[in-house]
């Protein structure tokens, strides 16, 4: 005979049991890969910053072996802040860090809408580079991963890219490729150009009967 409190125990093992078996989950496992593989990775995805700063230090380097430290530091912060005040190179720096930026928000959104195969493997990030309304990124699909699937997370990288829309354009020659374009501005809201044509109603036009003498 079984007590009161032995058959509760029993209900309430048994209704846990059918909760287990009734809940839906999923299981990504991500394959085992080599720390090679892993710095090789890292490298590729932080190649600018990478690359910036080898710049930085042999830059510095090169100075101090030819003047003192303060001159070396004033003279490479100087660069830099003609860099940054110059318009050409300021709005070449800033459509380029935010292509940098971009990339890296876009695997970001990979990661956190589950967009990758059901091995856990994510779409590779090819290129990125800016366009006179924002930036576009290709992106090389993983078997497994559709076309669709980039698609259905679009509005997610508007919003992890800062910018106000953005579209998923397939490779016409490749199904494996596709191009995110990030929309950041809209050119057609800029100030109007005035053309010179508008301003022919200020020139004086000869009454019809001179035309007709004439």
């Amino acid at each position: 005979m079984r007590t009161a409190k032995q058959r509760g125990r029993l209900m309430v093992r048994s209704h846990s049991d059918r909760l287990v078996r009734s809940e839906p989950f999923e299981v990504f496992t991500r394959p085992q890969r080599s720390l090679p593989a892993r710095l090789l990775g890292l490298v590729i995805r932080w190649r600018a910053e990478i690359l910036i700063l080898a710049v930085l230090i042999i830059a510095w380097v090169w100075l101090v072996e030819r003047m003192p430290s303060w001159a070396a530091g004033t003279t490479l912060g100087g660069v830099v802040l003609v860099l940054m005040v110059w318009p050409a190179s300021r709005r070449y720096l800033v459509h380029r860090g935010y292509a940098v930026m971009v990339r890296h928000r876009l695997r970001s959104t990979f990661v956190e809408r589950r967009v990758m195969n059901y091995s856990g493997n994510l779409p590779l990030l090819l290129w990125a580079r800016p366009t006179p309304v924002g930036e576009k990124v290709w992106v090389l699909l993983r078997a497994g991963i559709d076309p669709h699937d980039i698609e259905l997370a679009a509005s997610y990288y508007a919003v992890s890219g800062w910018a106000r829309d953005a579209r998923v354009v397939p490779n016409q020659r490749l199904a494996a490729i596709v191009v995110v374009e990030i929309v950041r501005r809209d050119p057609l809201t800029g100030p109007a150009v005035v053309s010179p044509l508008s301003r022919t109603h200020l020139v004086p036009v000869p009454p019809l009967e001179e035309v007709g003498r004439a």
